[in-house]
């Protein structure tokens, strides 16, 4: 097993115990164990590239965009990743990539396309309760002229391999989106698939027997389309998108800017009713950009799906909706992320809340915004940001979250090198693709984006946390592990903020040994008035003021 290795040659960390185990449990489950990705460094946040070569490198005059992503509920280690694959730039086919992780995305295995020599087109993941894996994609006609139809693939065994296709939908289609409910209630293992390009606008099919077949595709009023769509905590369907005007024109742009929908349903679960949804308007302070406007960092390709978030928690904001969106917003201010969410099941909504903090500025483009929901309620946004170059050719990816329901964000922070977006198109295909996606976990944001830090577009896996301390570990991870204390429950470690720590002698916002000693280090004499040494408030610093000190470590065994 190689060690990580970065590009500028440096040798990654290396932690032979962690190491050994996880080479044990790739033995145990027989995972092959592919050479260390490629990873391109900001900060204490790596990108490890998916589609790589056996031995781990770039495979030079390919392509690949529109990444998807899932986590294997059962073992956070297994991760799946799907793509457009482009065998060569220099042409259109397009085919279905995907690789797989067994490490947490150390090691990426890509093991070819999903049905060699099929073209497919628009690929998006989900995963199930159980773990097994579903592949979405458009097909193409065997002479690859059209899509021929809408297929859905299954994986049994964490993304290794994959069962025979199942049809979804003929007659055309395009951008579709997949949604498997994980609700652990009666709809637990329904499959939706929703897209745009259809006839008479119907544009949804379900699967009440985990993919293994779908019914008659339906309508949803107004036809929600470049969005995404989740599961509610009792198996509701919630989805988010744009309302599409019938053509794009060049001429008036005003019409290619489109406003925000927002769909439920809540029968869609009960596999003996015919779904049915109610389609309302929602105001994310600005309106929505698609194709066709000047500067677009994009080129031919749209500048982000319209995200929608539950949040699945067991805590006070359990059902709060949430939906994140690339909006062009009044003034010269070009692209915004904003975020908006609903107290009440989608009923209404709040103002919205601009995300990026950068200055308002027409050279400013912040886009592909995406967003995940942990189960702790943390949100999580990631998008591509153009402030450092101030050109619509240069992003990187930044990173905010917040604790209370997106009422508030983190300040933003660089959390990819940047990137040309431009560089590379495949024939035929001017455009970085259609979306990345991030998936959230209690401690972090997993994301896969497209990047060209090779001079091409290639797949990028990207984990994220906050990390208020800057210790390159997650503020999560920190707090349960007592390396560090937070004593006001608020997610943040308290040497993040201006408060009073008590048994925090040395005002360094911990409770560790050094504390304890100085409480030794005085033991026997008499405490004056507001001491901090005399814990107990009786007057004297002794040994009991130093043992109910180390009951209160905020570090583990009260390590320094």
């Amino acid at each position: 097993m190689s060690a990580v290795r970065y590009r500028d040659g440096r040798a990654g960390p290396e932690h032979a115990a962690a190491r050994r185990a996880l080479a044990a449990a790739a033995l145990t489950f027989c995972w092959p164990w592919p050479a260390a990705a490629e990873q391109y460094r900001q900060g204490v946040y790596l990108s490890s590239q998916v589609n790589v070569a056996a031995d781990g490198r770039n495979i030079v005059g390919d392509a690949a965009n529109e990444p998807s992503l899932a986590l294997n509920p059962l073992d956070p280690a297994n991760i799946v990743v799907s793509w457009r694959q482009f065998d060569s730039v220099a042409s259109s086919f397009r085919q279905g990539g995907w690789a797989y992780t067994a490490d947490a995305g150390e090691h990426w295995h890509f093991a070819g396309t999903i049905t060699p020599g099929e073209g497919r087109s628009n690929p998006t993941l989900d995963v199930d309760a159980l773990g097994h894996f579903y592949y979405q994609s458009l097909h193409f006609d065997p002479s690859y002229t059209f899509v021929q139809d809408i297929q859905v693939i299954k994986s049994l065994d964490g993304g290794r391999s994959w069962e025979a296709p199942v049809f979804a939908y003929g007659q055309g289609g395009d951008k579709a989106q997949m949604a498997v409910d994980r609700s652990g209630t009666a709809s637990d293992g329904h499959v939706y698939l929703v897209w745009r390009d259809c006839l008479a606008e119907k544009c949804f099919v379900r699967s009440t027997d985990r993919g293994a077949s779908f019914q008659p595709p339906l309508a949803i009023p107004s036809t929600p389309t470049f969005g995404t769509m989740r599961i509610g905590n009792d198996g509701e369907l919630y989805l988010a998108g744009r309302l599409e005007p019938p053509e794009f024109d060049p001429e008036q742009p005003d019409r290619n800017l489109h406003r925000h929908l927002f769909s439920r349903s809540l029968n869609a679960r009960d596999p003996a009713q015919i779904p049915t949804f109610d389609t309302r308007e929602v105001d994310l302070g600005g309106l929505a950009p698609l194709f066709l406007f000047k500067q677009n960092p994009n080129q031919y390709g749209p500048v982000g799906d319209v995200q929608v978030g539950v949040d699945a928690s067991t805590g006070a904001m359990r059902g709060q909706l949430y939906l994140l969106a690339t909006v062009d917003p009044p003034g010269e201010d070009n692209l915004d992320i904003s975020f908006v969410r609903s107290l009440d099941g989608g009923d209404n909504w709040s103002a919205p809340v601009r995300i990026n903090d950068d200055a308002r500025s027409q050279h400013h483009w912040n886009w592909f915004g995406m967003m995940g929901v942990a189960p702790n309620s943390r949100i999580d946004a990631v998008w591509y940001d153009t402030r450092d170059s101030a050109s619509y050719k240069v992003s990187r990816l930044y990173y905010s979250y917040s604790w209370d329901g997106g009422q508030t964000w983190s300040k933003n922070v660089p959390v990819s090198p940047a990137f040309d977006t431009t560089l590379a198109y495949p024939h035929a295909s001017t455009k970085i693709g259609d979306y990345s996606t991030l998936v959230s976990d209690a401690n972090a944001a997993h994301i896969a984006y497209t990047a060209t830090f090779n001079g091409e577009q290639d797949v990028y896996y990207l984990q994220v946390f906050p990390d208020c301390n800057q210790n390159g570990q997650s503020d999560v991870a920190d707090i349960a592990q007592r390396r560090v204390g937070d004593t006001n429950a608020n997610h943040l470690p308290d040497v993040c903020e201006a408060i009073r720590v008590l048994g925090d002698i040395d005002a360094d916002r911990d409770v560790d040994q050094a504390d304890i000693d100085r409480v030794l280090a005085g033991r026997g004499r008499r405490a004056a008035p507001g001491d901090p040494r005399d814990i107990d408030g009786n007057g004297t610093i002794n040994v009991l003021d130093a043992r109910k000190l180390a009951a209160a470590c905020t570090r583990p065994r009260c390590a320094m």
